[in-house]
């Protein structure tokens, strides 16, 4: 059955440890590593059939707004690649909005491209796996769109849940759900603090930076993996702790921080050193560098340590355990 209207939402995601052992350049020789949460924060892609009574074939709003009569014509290459990819012709209208800011370091633009996805899929009729969506979705950023990025933020947007992902040699991909105590998950979560640095960044830059410096690199993202399992082995522990998670995440940052000189930025530098004034248990920035949020772990609620920094506007996610979604159909 096809529809006239649907609506999706993917989450956006906090990637702990791991990030930039997921990109092919390293996973085809040494497994990357992964442990990432998907939270209540998302990117929606509402579709509906375009009336013919409109002048253009395709209306496509986001930062701008698109009219165009072909699918060729479109500058979101993100839309014009989906289109492409499922060979849909017929006139759409097509917007999306988010819960933060886009280029922020939680992997929106995997979300937006795995929301816009599965609701084209919906639009025809298909039932779609989150595995299928999720290689879809890379498919189109890194394949079609020659985009440096890895395969992590697809998958957590697609599953949801908090995970433990392997990127094997073959581009398959190893999902462990990691099945903790609900009052653990709740206490990493509530403890955690997101910070916005007020920058926006050009991952695409960043990574290509990092890219060019991987014969130096490969030491470093290897060590990377190790400490993914170490993370992981704590959470999984009924008696781990989280100042034994902190310490982790915050030798994940320093590695990761040591891969490009673009990563770390002086507004970056300036709120680790407000936090460690707080004394929190570990810090990182998320995503490719450069600017976005920083992610902060505490030893109790992060409620208590928000009025700690009156100038920066910040956030405590919540887990998502749903993955990408319709939300509604007609």
């Amino acid at each position: 059955m096809r529809y006239q209207s649907v609506l999706t939402q993917a989450p956006l995601r906090i990637s702990f440890i791991g990030g930039g052992t997921d990109i092919n350049y390293f996973y085809k020789s040494t497994s990357g590593k992964v442990v990432s949460a998907a939270i209540n924060k998302y990117v929606y892609v509402h579709i509906k059939n375009h009336d013919p009574l409109f002048q253009e074939r395709y209306r496509i709003s986001y930062s701008e707004v698109e009219h165009t009569q072909s699918r060729s014509e479109i500058k979101n290459l993100i839309v014009k690649s989906c289109l492409e990819l499922l060979n849909m012709d017929e006139p759409l209208q097509i917007s999306t909005s988010a819960d933060l800011p886009t280029s922020s370091g939680l992997g929106s633009s995997s979300s937006f491209t795995v929301a816009l996805l599965l609701a084209l899929h919906q639009m025809e009729g298909k039932s779609v796996s989150p595995a299928q969506l999720a290689e879809e979705a890379a498919h189109v950023e890194i394949d079609m769109l020659k985009s440096p990025i890895g395969k992590q933020d697809q998958y957590a947007a697609a599953f949801g849940g908090l995970n433990y992902y392997e990127f094997l040699s073959d581009d398959n991909v190893k999902i462990q759900p990691l099945l903790i105590p609900k009052s653990q998950t709740v206490s990493l979560l509530s403890n955690s603090l997101l910070l916005w640095t007020g920058e926006i960044r050009s991952a695409t830059r960043v990574l290509q930076d990092q890219e060019k410096n991987y014969s130096l690199n490969k030491t470093n993202l290897i060590h990377l993996t190790k400490l993914v399992d170490e993370f992981k082995s704590i959470l999984l522990d009924k008696d781990g702790e989280l100042k034994d998670i902190g310490s982790i995440i915050t030798s994940g940052w320093e590695i990761k921080e040591s891969l490009s000189n673009l990563i770390s930025t002086s507004q970056i530098q300036e709120i680790i050193s407000e936090l460690k004034v707080q004394k929190c248990l570990g810090y990182k920035l998320l995503g490719a560098g450069g600017g976005g949020f920083v992610y902060a772990l505490f030893d109790d609620s992060s409620e208590k340590f928000m009025n700690k920094f009156p100038t920066r506007r910040s956030f405590i996610p919540k887990l998502d355990n749903l993955g990408a979604r319709v939300v509604s159909s007609n």
